[in-house]
């Protein structure tokens, strides 16, 4: 009878089995078909049903009048595959949707690549970007990707009902202060090719080349840096690790089910790739990136003419570039191809008939990186082709999108064009035209090279503190009041055009150009980014260098000082700031009631907890918990380590209960937060190793100074955690900084304090159970030592020995900042890549 009931529950089991097989194959088989369903031209056709306006004053006039809140869609519809899931009838252009959106919102569409001036301002960390705001453009809430159609509905209505109760204002004050003027002495410009390199270094991945350990950009300018620095030392580091990342990014054409970022087939480069091996990628191809990969890797040629995989890259990505981007008939490029149908097109070989579609609106700072590109190819080459390519393209820039109000952002195939004002436009298409002047020697071009540069200087500089502002548009239609200035200085940007400033200031010798780049790195200099976007900074300081321009900075002091005092006598944002009166009114962030449900949150931060117990900083904290927490009494353990827990909880939960606070200082004091932990934990440990706070693991276990001592390790623990495991921990504060109650802040940084505990607890716990006579016990319990100074006699444990001796050696690491670069030693191993993959994605989860 047993044995029939076995043999009926067993294919009981293999019946659903093969039901959960079916229904598997069904869903995955129908995968193309919806596929189909979300494409560009899908999403086009859709467009229509949400009544749509253009971002500007028009659309949030309307928001104001009627109290109702602005949805703000942010999307690349024309390359990018989510974008096209999300605005398709399952997510946006649901009909429940739509309705809701119709009747009670004003929405907002923004073309994420024609508005770029936007897309820093609202992007809600990844396309298709979706933001929430009150009449008066303060963010209610927002969210990347798709989202369930029920979650949208019920957010989208709690937005509406708190616009509703509420009351706002619309007056808006520019917030400007006066800052120093800086001078970066000279040393430290020579210092900072160096200082860049090395930092450099350390993100560099040695086995599959790139830069990091997870999803992975192709960063160009940073490896063209390197072959720079190559040819500067011969030293190969620097080219193998060139030669290294492009191996990695490289697909051969006979294994394309191993699909990376390069094209073997079409040639060029895919946007990223979505894992550390840079497969599978992200399918769309953007000029940008493919620009100067190509110059990158026509450097390399240059240096390893004989290798085969680099001519082919080469010309599989000009050949890309020209066939599909080229404007033969206008000159320019084109911007980007579409990632659909993805690897039904991209993994197939031959490729089906139907090409993934272009969109050939020209961008100007996309074009720009074109054009240095193939003017520097012309440069190493001297092909004719590619000089005509550039001249093309630059007199069509020239011709039509340089006006007198400055540099138009792009030009739709309808011969629109639009967005003038920003410095992302202005600072990369003067590099052009310098680059254009000191390549084709075409004074047509130095001219307008000069009158960007005017234009620039008189409208978006800041006279007063040096650097440049991001944006001081003519166009007002295309903001609500207000926001056609922001004065937010980008740091990329900023690096591009003091880079090409200098090199203006060579070809003309104006020492207005001279001065106003010099102030710019001055005042950008405590930002300057690694990787692509600190590139033009470490080459602007190397110009500084080679050419002595601090000598002439220094010898035309007089006239520098005349042309800064008659500027920031007429300086434009005199009048603006002045005339503004009135104050934006501030409401309380964010509506309390969007936030995901307790029971869903809990798990995350337990889960965050045991993925932060993984992390490298672990391995010198173990040893000396260990040390600590076991005593020569098996009940003990048990005790000694839930005082450690209360200690270490009691860390996060007041950090979870005040996490606005919190939140903010951790993210930004790190550092601070090192050095106090590392203090405290040295004195713990000198206070252990005396014999006060651990006199043996054979004292009595009910002893209270061991208790309190293991709480109060639970704390130091806490504190010297916290800089380690800092992403982590920071998601989960900021989580815990948009709950409704202090209670539930706390809830959420226990339980991310349990979910670091309780491996240390298990440990515990297997410990206990061990036979007190074994050697693991023996170890642990230890034996004293008696010593003799000055006549008296000191007795000293191994144990307390030890610990003691952990505690101050951890305690330094965190004091200077080492416990962290553990992870250099650890992260290539395939275990900590997979942990750092799960620590990725909780942070998108956080996010």
């Amino acid at each position: 009878m047993a044995t029939d009931e076995k043999l009926s529950s067993n294919i009981s089991k293999l019946v659903i089995i093969m039901l959960f097989f079916s229904i598997s194959i069904l869903i995955l088989g129908q995968h193309d078909a919806y596929a189909t369903l979300y494409s560009f031209q899908h999403a086009e056709d859709l467009k229509h049903l949400i009544n749509w306006q253009d971002y500007g004053q028009q659309a949030f006039t309307q928001a104001q009048q009627e109290n109702k809140p602005i949805l703000l869609l942010l999307t690349a519809p024309s390359w990018c595959y989510y974008c096209q899931v999300y605005e398709s009838e399952d997510y946006l252009y649901n009909p429940d949707v739509v309705k809701l959106v119709n009747q009670d919102f004003v929405p907002i569409y923004v073309d994420s690549d024609e508005r770029q001036d936007l897309t820093r301002q609202y992007l809600e960390g990844g396309w298709p970007s979706t933001t929430v705001l009150a009449p008066d453009g303060q963010r209610l809430f927002g969210y990347s990707g798709p989202r369930p159609v029920q979650n949208m509905l019920v957010n989208f209505q709690q937005a509406v009902a708190y616009v509703e109760s509420n009351k706002f204002s619309s007056k808006i004050s520019l917030n400007y202060t006066r800052q120093q003027q800086v001078v970066v002495p000279e040393k430290q410009l020579e210092a900072l090719p160096e200082a860049y390199a090395n930092y450099n270094l350390n993100l560099y991945d040695p086995i599959y080349g790139g830069f990091g350990m997870g999803q992975k950009f192709p960063e160009a300018r940073t490896l063209d840096f390197f072959l720079d620095l190559y040819q500067d030392t011969q030293n190969k580091t620097y080219l193998s690790l060139v030669q290294n990342t492009l191996r990695n990014e490289y697909t051969n054409i006979e294994n394309l089910t191993d699909y990376k970022l390069f094209d073997p087939i079409d040639g060029g480069f895919h946007r990223y790739g979505t894992t550390r091996t840079w497969s599978p990628p992200h399918y769309e191809k953007m000029l940008y990136d493919n620009a100067k990969l190509l110059k990158t890797y026509e450097h390399l040629l240059l240096i390893t003419p004989n290798d085969p995989m680099v001519s082919d890259v080469v010309n599989k990505t000009e050949n890309y570039i020209e066939k599909n981007w080229y404007d033969t008939q206008n000159g320019g490029f084109y911007g980007d191809t579409d990632s659909n149908p993805g690897e039904a097109y991209y993994m197939k070989n031959p490729r089906p008939s139907e090409k993934p579609g272009i969109d050939k609106t020209k961008f100007s700072d996309w074009n720009s990186e074109a054009i240095i590109a193939y003017l520097y190819m012309y440069n190493v080459t001297k092909n004719v082709k590619y000089k005509e390519i550039a001249d093309n393209s630059l007199l069509f820039f020239e011709d039509n999108m340089i006006s007198d109000k400055g540099v138009y952002h792009y030009q739709d195939i309808n011969g629109t064009r639009a967005v003038r004002g920003s410095l992302l436009d202005n600072s990369y298409m003067l590099l052009a035209f310098v680059d254009g002047y000191d390549t084709l020697g075409n004074l047509g071009y130095l001219q307008t090279a000069q009158n960007i540069a005017n234009y620039t200087l008189d409208n978006l500089y800041d006279w007063y503190g040096g650097g440049f502002f991001e944006r001081n548009s003519p166009d007002a239609n295309l903001y609500p009041n207000g926001q056609q200035v922001s004065l937010a200085k980008p740091s990329e940007e900023n690096g591009i055009i003091s880079y090409a400033l200098l090199r203006l200031y060579k070809d003309t010798n104006n020492v207005a150009y001279l001065d106003c780049a010099i102030k710019t790195i001055g005042n950008q200099a405590d930002h300057i980014a690694p990787l692509d976007e600190g590139y033009y900074y470490v080459k602007a300081a190397q110009f500084v260098h080679d050419n002595n321009l601090m000598s002439d900075f220094e010898n035309n002091q007089a006239r520098i000082n005349e042309i800064e005092d008659y500027n920031q006598e007429n300086f434009w944002l005199n009048n603006l700031v002045n005339g503004t009166t009135g104050n934006f009114t501030t409401l309380q962030e964010g509506l309390d009631s969007l936030q995901g449900p307790l029971f869903l949150l809990v798990p995350i931060a337990i889960f965050s907890g045991f993925i932060s117990f993984a992390s490298p900083c672990t391995l010198p904290i173990l040893p000396a918990y260990v040390a600590y927490t076991f005593r020569a009494s098996k009940m003990n353990v048990i005790g000694m380590s839930s005082c450690f827990f209360f200690g270490l909880s009691i860390i996060f939960v007041l950090m979870g209960m005040s996490a606005t606070f919190a939140g903010t200082y951790i993210k930004s004091n790190l550092g601070t937060f090192s050095e106090i932990a590392g203090i405290v934990m040295i004195f713990f440990g000198l206070y252990t190793i005396s014999g006060r706070g651990m006199p043996g693991l054979h004292i009595q276990p009910k002893s209270p100074a061991t208790y309190f001592g293991a709480f109060v390790f639970g704390c130091a623990i806490g504190m010297s955690w916290t800089p380690c495991v800092g992403p982590i921990l920071v998601g989960i504060l900021v989580l815990a900084t948009t709950t409704a109650s202090i209670s539930t802040g706390g809830l959420l940084l226990f339980s991310y304090a349990a979910g670091l505990a309780i491996p240390l607890m298990l440990v515990s716990a297997y410990i206990g159970r061990i036979n007190q006579d074994s050697i693991v016990w023996k170890t642990i319990r230890g034996r004293e030592l008696g010593l003799v100074l000055n006549n008296k006699k000191f007795v000293l444990h191994t144990s307390a020995l030890l610990s003691g001796i952990l505690f101050v050696i951890l305690g330094y690491l965190v004091f200077a900042g080492d416990l962290y670069s553990l992870n250099q030693y650890v992260e290539g191993t395939s275990i900590q890549q997979w942990l750092s993959a799960i620590e990725s994605r909780i942070l998108q989860v956080l996010h």
